[in-house]
C-alpha cells in the first residue's frame, strides 16, 4: 500500500492494481481486497481482483503452501500484464525482506545465485520485474506510512511461526540483532550486492547449450562452470525448477566407468549418456 501510494503521489497514473486472494485466510482476506479496490477507485486506477485456491494447488503439485503461493502471484501477474499491454510489474519487496531472503537461501545451501538476494530489476519471460522498495527498510516503510496516513491490512500470518520464512523473521534476525548488533542487516545486504554483481559476471561465461551436451567438453571445464553449462541446459529445455539435486544427477553421468547411464529428473523426464553425449528423454523413454 506505501509502494502504491508512493508511485501514484511521483505521478504514476496508468498503474493496475492486482490483487490475489490466495484462499487461506478467509473472511480477513476479503477485507483486504476490499481495501485495496476502495483505495484504486479512489486514485482513479484499474484493479484485477482474483481468487486462487492454495492449499489444492500445493497439494496436487506436491509443492509447500509458500511455493504454490508465489507459483500462483507470478501466474496472476503474468495474466494481467498480457491483458493489459503491460511490460513491467513493480513489487514492494524492500530491504529487510532482502535479508531475510539472503539468509534464507545460505541456510538452504544456495550458491551465488541465491546468496545474491532478489534483483532491482530481473526478467521474467517478456516481463520485467521492478522491485524499488528494495533499498528500503521496514522501519523508513513504517515511518511513510505514519507521515501520510496510508490505510494498510497487516497479514495475521505473519506472526505465525510455522513457515521457515517466519521464523527466520519472528527470532532468527531478531538474535542475530541482540549478539551482534543491527549492523549485520547492512553487511548481509553489501554482501548480496556483491555477490550479484559476481554472479553476473560468472553467468555471462557460461556457453550457449544445444539439445545434447558433450561429455568430452564438460570434463574439461572449470567444476563450477561445467556445473553452471548443466543447470543452463536443464532450464532451456524446459526441466521443472532445476536445482542443485538435478544438477549433481546429471554430472553424476561423468563419474567414470561406473557411472550410470540415465538418471530421473521432474516431470517424468530422464538424462542419458551415450557415444559421449548427454541428452533428455522423455516419460515412458
Amino acid at each position: 500500500m506505501v509502494l502504491l501510494h508512493a508511485l501514484h503521489a511521483l505521478g504514476f497514473q496508468k498503474m493496475v492494481v492486482c490483487h490475489l486472494d490466495h484462499g487461506l485466510r478467509g473472511a480477513s482476506s476479503k477485507l483486504d481486497a476490499r481495501l485495496v479496490k476502495r483505495t484504486a477507485d479512489r486514485m482513479g486506477l484499474s484493479i484485477e481482483l482474483a481468487r486462487a485456491w492454495t492449499s489444492d494447488y500445493a497439494e496436487a503439485e506436491k509443492k509447500s503452501l509458500e511455493l504454490a503461493a508465489r507459483d500462483l502471484r507470478r501466474s496472476f501477474f503474468a495474466e494481467c500484464a498480457a491483458r493489459h499491454r503491460c511490460g513491467s510489474i513493480l513489487l514492494a519487496h524492500h530491504a529487510d525482506d532482502q535479508v531475510e531472503t539472503c539468509l534464507f537461501n545460505f541456510l538452504r545451501g544456495s550458491g551465488a545465485a541465491g546468496l545474491g538476494g532478489m534483483k532491482p530489476l530481473s526478467i521474467q519471460g517478456r516481463l520485467k520485474i521492478h522491485r524499488p522498495l528494495l533499498g528500503v527498510t521496514r522501519a523508513e516503510i513504517a515511518a511513510y506510512q505514519k507521515a501520510h496516513r496510508v490505510a494498510f491490512r497487516e497479514d495475521a500470518s505473519n506472526a505465525d511461526a510455522i513457515h521457515t520464512r517466519n521464523k527466520i523473521r519472528l527470532h532468527v534476525l531478531p538474535a542475530l540483532e541482540s549478539a551482534v548488533g543491527p549492523s549485520f542487516r547492512q553487511a548481509i545486504l553489501r554482501a548480496a550486492a556483491i555477490l550479484r554483481e559476481e554472479e553476473d559476471w560468472m553467468a555471462s561465461l557460461v556457453p550457449d547449450v544445444g539439445g545434447a551436451l558433450s561429455c568430452s567438453e564438460l570434463r574439461a571445464m572449470h567444476p563450477a562452470l561445467r556445473a553452471r553449462t548443466v543447470l543452463r541446459w536443464l532450464r532451456e529445455a524446459g526441466v521443472l525448477e532445476p536445482g542443485l539435486v538435478e544438477t549433481r544427477r546429471v554430472l553424476s553421468l561423468l563419474e567414470g566407468p561406473n557411472a550410470p547411464a540415465k538418471v530421473n529428473l521432474p516431470g517424468g523426464l530422464h538424462a542419458r549418456r551415450r557415444a559421449g553425449t548427454i541428452f533428455l528423454e522423455g516419460p515412458g523413454n
